[in-house]
């Protein structure tokens, strides 16, 4: 057979009507951290109910009319990151470290001179946030029965054979071009598993759709690879008003930005001595580029010495886009010869245009004040990661089989945030606690975070100073299909933020 795409140059970019999302990459892309200025993360992010924070205006958008003076102020932040592992009850470490701007933004406050209006005084803002930072290097190390043989057999089930090898004067970059256009990314992956001898089919003859395993192996040994880049992040444009000096209502339009890069390399060994293919190194790499938008309502009323806030964020929607990028080897024995067979197309899979939708959150906080010595105060957050789709224009069958995995594998999750502080003279001493439950019911420890701070007012400006311990627990398959058991990383995040504000 000679396939009629033959003497067609294939394309650096190849396009194909599918996504290449799965249920691991939509949990980043929901992930979240303690992002923001010194004061806002010093006391764990508790502002729903007290404002006049830069940060806080992205949280609660009536926080922007708490602000006496119009004020600007930056962050700068340090992160040392360290990960574990667990894979089948082995745990292995990995650190990084990061440093850059967290966030900056400004408000504008204007304060109404006229006694018989209601509006006391309205403020304009904008604020520049981190909401993650993807950074992360992680290994994963560990023995399971199951192989990467059942990943590449997932997706050679039902396709003809004939697909799967070259004819004269083709090449595997041409085929596996070829196969993305006109079959998609399953057909790549069955193509991979065959060219590199992990797979073959019952049947070297046109029509075969069964295939089996070329590689043997008891118990096998993986390990996995991993390096995140990019962020998600939220620029917020805010209004918001004081009312009868009652009450502080407020609105944010959001952007939305995201930026992720996730490479991961499988090195998979420990096959029986007599196994015809054997040491399998499978690299894959994804890049997913979105903007989006959303929307957030607030209100913060005033009762002598307690405050109420009430936030309604809207679900946001981002459109997004991926491109892929793969290659393997595996040795395998060939007439008595150990041959290392090398699959490295130098195509990049383009995918259609999607949007993901990610729920909409709504959070309840207390404060008190006493007076002019402290504060303290109280949120807490729901949010049903259950509740995240993924859909396009075209109407994918793909997407709606991802939704249904995460509408059965995530659900909700509740965030506590208390936070307080303590002021003599100018110096102002701060502490917080997080407590949140992890998006995956089956996650026994929960996300927490413990953090301190320190604040000096020095009139028309202020610097503050704030560390966290901050803990992430998120659990993980191996690949989407096949090869599917989990891992699990715990983040051990220690962080430092310093933030200078200055009042016009």
């Amino acid at each position: 057979m000679m396939r009629s795409l033959k003497f067609i140059i294939i394309p650096i970019l190849t396009f194909q009507l599918s996504v290449a999302q799965t249920v691991n990459d939509v949990r980043y892309f929901i992930s979240s951290e303690l992002n923001g200025s010194a004061r806002y993360t010093g006391m764990a992010g508790a502002f729903g109910a007290l404002g006049g924070d830069l940060s806080a205006i992205s949280f609660n958008p009536a926080s922007g009319s708490v602000f006496l003076h119009s004020e600007f102020g930056a962050s700068v932040n340090y992160k040392n990151i360290i990960t574990e592992s667990t894979y089948f009850n082995t745990t292995s470490e990995r650190e990084s470290d990061d440093i850059r701007f967290d966030h900056f933004g400004g408000v504008f406050v204007f304060n109404n001179s006229n006694s018989e209006s209601p509006w006391t005084r309205v403020s304009v803002g904008i604020n520049f946030q981190k909401i993650i930072q993807y950074d992360q290097k992680a290994t994963v190390n560990g023995n399971n029965s199951n192989g990467i043989d059942n990943y590449f057999l997932h997706y050679a089930d039902g396709l003809e054979f004939q697909n799967l090898p070259l004819y004269d004067e083709e090449t595997p970059n041409e085929v596996y071009g070829i196969l993305g256009n006109e079959q998609g990314f399953g057909a790549q992956q069955a193509f991979l598993g065959y060219q590199s001898y992990i797979i073959n089919p019952f049947s070297f003859t046109d029509g075969n759709t069964e295939y089996t395993s070329n590689v043997n192996y008891n118990n096998i040994k993986h390990q996995l690879d991993i390096i995140n880049q990019g962020w998600h992040r939220k620029t917020s444009l805010n209004l918001s008003g004081l009312y009868k000096n009652l009450v502080h209502l407020g609105f944010n339009l959001n952007f939305h930005s995201l930026n992720f890069n996730n490479s991961q390399v499988l090195f998979e060994t420990n096959q029986s001595q007599n196994s015809p293919t054997y040491n399998i190194n499978f690299e894959n790499e994804l890049i997913t580029i979105g903007n989006g938008i959303s929307a957030q309502f607030g209100a913060l009323f005033l009762l002598k010495n307690i405050r109420l806030g009430v936030t309604y964020d809207s679900p946001q929607w981002i459109e997004l886009t991926d491109e892929t990028k793969q290659s393997i080897s595996a040795f395998h024995y060939e007439e008595g010869l150990i041959v290392k067979e090398e699959i490295s197309p130098s195509v990049t899979n383009q995918y259609d245009i999607y949007q993901i939708k990610i729920p909409s959150k709504t959070t309840l906080s207390f404060a008190y004040v006493f007076g002019p010595k402290g504060l303290f105060s109280i949120d807490y957050s729901n949010q049903n990661f259950a509740n995240t789709s993924l859909n396009n224009d075209f109407g994918s069958n793909y997407l709606t089989d991802v939704t249904q995995r995460i509408a059965s594998r995530f659900e909700g999750v509740n965030t506590l945030r208390v936070g307080g502080e303590y002021r003599i003279k100018d110096i102002s001493f701060r502490a917080g606690f997080l407590n949140q439950n992890t998006v995956h019911s089956n996650t026994i420890k929960n996300n927490k975070a413990l953090t301190f701070g320190i604040g000096l007012d020095f009139g028309a400006s202020s610097l503050g100073i704030s560390l966290v311990n901050y803990e992430q627990n998120k659990e993980f398959e191996l690949f989407s299909e096949g090869l599917t058991d989990p891992y699990f990383l715990r983040q051990k995040i220690t962080q430092l933020t310093i933030s200078y504000n200055f009042k016009l």
